[in-house]
């Protein structure tokens, strides 16, 4: 069998069964408003990629707290005000055929709580990130107890809202990133 002609076969992953392999990535587009709410632009930008015959999509990050963001106009899941909108969002994309799961993130130490916010970023030590020059607040324990629980909780509030799954970004320098990297982390407690 070809390989290419396995791209279009059905595939399940865990409980859910996608139409085909076609996934579509995560990719910012900063296309909600400021208070974090969805706009159509947002929506038919994923409809398209549903339309289009993508079988899964991947939404650009969800913020976890009002802090959380790298960027102004990011979707959020951080409070239950949220979920009525992205269901009626994921009800359209499943019409389409598509699958879809959410991304949920902190953006950390690279958040932009201190231009927007005048809140400093936050990170598991107090090391400035190279993109910008803004010592982060170093968090407490209970701080990161909060954070792991805003994680679930937006998790909770994504699949109310009938996406088909989240991922959790990990990479590029963002929070979950800077716990996992010795560059970044020089912590002596557990989180260490």
């Amino acid at each position: 069998v070809c390989l290419m002609e396995k791209i279009f076969e059905p595939i399940t992953i865990k409980k859910m069964t996608l139409k085909n392999r076609l996934i579509v990535s995560a990719m910012v587009t900063r296309m909600n408003n400021l208070d974090h709410t969805i706009t159509g632009t947002f929506e038919s930008y994923h409809l398209a990629k549903a339309k289009g015959g993508f079988g899964l999509i991947i939404t650009e990050d969800y913020i976890i707290n009002p802090m959380a963001g790298a960027y102004p106009n990011l979707p959020g899941l951080y409070d239950d005000k949220f979920i009525a909108e992205n269901e009626m969002f994921t009800t359209k994309i499943h019409a389409a055929g598509s699958k879809i799961v959410a991304q949920i993130y902190h953006a950390g130490r690279q958040s932009c709580s201190m231009s927007v916010n005048h809140v400093p970023p936050v990170a598991p030590s107090a090391i400035k990130s190279p993109l910008n020059a803004v010592i982060p607040h170093e968090l407490t324990i209970e701080e990161i107890k909060e954070i792991i629980r805003q994680f679930g909780e937006a998790a909770y509030r994504a699949k109310a809202a009938g996406f088909d799954g989240v991922e959790i970004h990990g990479g590029h320098g963002y929070l979950l990133h800077n716990f996992v990297s010795p560059f970044s982390n020089k912590r002596s407690d557990e989180y260490g």
